[in-house]
């Protein structure tokens, strides 16, 4: 397998020789970084290179005004560390950096408290009572992440922590628990229209001024998105993939097999308590007030719940912030435990910054993620991949779908971005849709499922390192090992896509 690692990395490596010689820089860092991870396995140390390679490409062609004008003509490598500096200051001043920082250390910190409470052990000693077998560990698993619907951080941190102690009681390697995660965690957060995911891609399509079957123009975030829902295919495989897995229909394959045949199941000595005996309750509580305050406003917010309010699915959902809701539930959670003297103050305390303290890597490496993402911004990879879609001369509204679901794929997965790709291809696909006479809902859904797979698939995303920390397994090891069946659900939605091209 490592030979087979070497030889992968190499040749990404030598592709973004050719990037280069070629003047496709935009696309160096990308492949330097793949190349790196897959030969290392490691997920911090590439990142860095990846934006060396970036800031040095930079520096040659005397800096980039738009993007880091601070460093505009300074020398490598004074401009990457500039360029670090002036990265965090813009994402922190547009939100979405400190937005992720705030709601992963937050969750990390909610994850700690409930652990601490016995409350998650509660839920895995009240599932064993019913799972007796290693098929029905991973099956709860697999079913327990559709409850987990509002956030794909959420449902990998929560799910993850909550079904460890089962799987692992059962023999299932952790990379195969981070595998079932990953079938569902990311795919249902584009399908279900209540997630952060469906405000943020549906205002990108309202903001463009879509019309709808009557002639009016839709301004609705979660109206937009809803008619995406049937088109995004990747979504909908993975999540049947993930269904016939658990069920044994699917085999584990090579790297799988590997995981699972140096797994030791460690029994724990009788007689002895494991951890803080607690209660289902100690668990349900603080998750029912983080998925109420994730959707809703707080009940006293009377410009929410005042005579204005109507049952609509705009006026209701139209206010998630996973943010609100994880904050709140902090202190709901520290609060609770410590008033009904659940956990003491010092313990809850303790463990509330030992939850700080275990998404630091985590924030490490989606800090290298962001400035990357800024380095192939500065080197012109959005316009590079908006001409590379234009300039394609056999495209037409048969073939667009499959063309738009593929390439977007494959640059979400070597880039570990998706959000931003959403701002700069939403018009981009829009316009060439209408050109072609393509079906505009199902171009909008292939690019939804494109963004939906590479951050599934990618070695580095945000999503697989928080899968990573919460089965507490190697993040390169869990994205190698899962990448196969990644490979068999971009097939099938290529062909779907391309079918439906030639049906709709």
């Amino acid at each position: 397998m490592k030979s087979i690692s070497t030889i992968i990395g190499v040749a990404l490596l030598a592709l973004a020789g050719f990037c280069y010689y070629s003047d496709w820089h935009a696309l160096v860092p990308a492949f330097t970084v793949l190349g790196i991870a897959i030969m290392t396995r490691k997920a911090l140390e590439p990142l860095i290179i990846g934006c060396a390679v970036g800031f040095l490409l930079l520096a040659n062609q005397g800096g980039s005004a738009e993007w880091f004008p601070e460093g505009e003509g300074m020398i490598f490598p004074l401009n990457m560390f500039d360029g670090l500096f002036t990265s965090i200051a813009r994402d922190a001043h547009d939100g979405g950096l400190i937005w992720v920082i705030l709601v992963c250390i937050l969750y990390g910190a909610f994850v700690q408290m409930v652990v601490a409470s016995g409350g998650i052990r509660a839920v895995a000693k009240y599932s064993e009572a019913h799972v007796k077998t290693k098929k029905q560990s991973l099956l709860m698993t697999y079913w327990l992440s559709f409850f987990f619907f509002l956030d794909d951080y959420f449902s990998a941190l929560s799910v993850g922590n909550t079904m460890r102690p089962i799987t692992d009681k059962f023999g299932v390697s952790r990379d195969k628990l981070a595998l079932v995660l990953t079938f569902v965690c990311v795919p249902l957060t584009i399908i279900f229209p209540i997630s952060t995911w469906t405000i943020f891609y549906g205002s990108q399509i309202a903001d463009y001024g879509v019309i709808d079957a009557a002639g009016q123009a839709i301004t609705s975030p979660i109206e937009a998105f809803l008619h995406t829902i049937p088109f995004n295919f990747s979504a909908w495989i993975s999540l049947i993939l993930g269904g016939l897995y658990v069920y044994g229909f699917i085999p584990d394959f090579k790297a799988m097999k590997a995981a699972e045949a140096n797994v030791v199941v460690q029994k724990a000595p009788k007689g002895k308590k494991e951890g803080k005996e607690g209660k289902v309750l100690y668990f349900l509580m603080p998750l029912l007030v983080l998925i109420f305050c994730t959707i809703f406003p707080y009940p006293f917010d009377s410009s929410y719940w005042g005579a204005d309010f109507t049952f609509s699915m705009d006026f209701i959902f139209g206010s998630i912030d996973a943010l609100r809701g994880v904050a709140t539930a902090v202190v709901f959670t520290y609060l609770y435990f410590m008033l009904f003297k659940i956990v003491d103050f010092h313990k809850i305390s303790e463990n509330f910054v030992k939850g700080l303290e275990t998404i630091t890597f985590v924030l490490a490496v989606l800090g290298f993620t962001y400035l990357l993402k800024d380095v192939q911004n500065a080197l012109g990879f959005n316009e590079f991949v908006a001409s590379g879609i234009e300039g394609i001369s056999w495209l037409n509204n048969a073939t667009l779908p499959v063309i738009v679901f593929a390439l977007v794929a494959w640059i979400c997965w070597a880039t570990g971005s998706n959000w931003g790709i959403y701002a700069i291809l939403v018009p981009v696909t829009a316009i060439i849709s209408t050109q072609v006479g393509a079906n505009f809902w199902l171009t909008q859904g292939a690019l939804a499922s494109g963004t939906v797979w590479g951050a599934a698939a990618c070695f580095f995303s945000d999503n697989r390192v928080l899968t990573a920390q919460s089965c507490k397994v190697d993040m390169m090891q869990h994205g190698v090992s899962q990448f196969p069946y990644q490979l068999i659900i971009f097939g099938a939605s290529a062909v779907v896509y391309l079918m439906a091209g030639f049906v709709l």
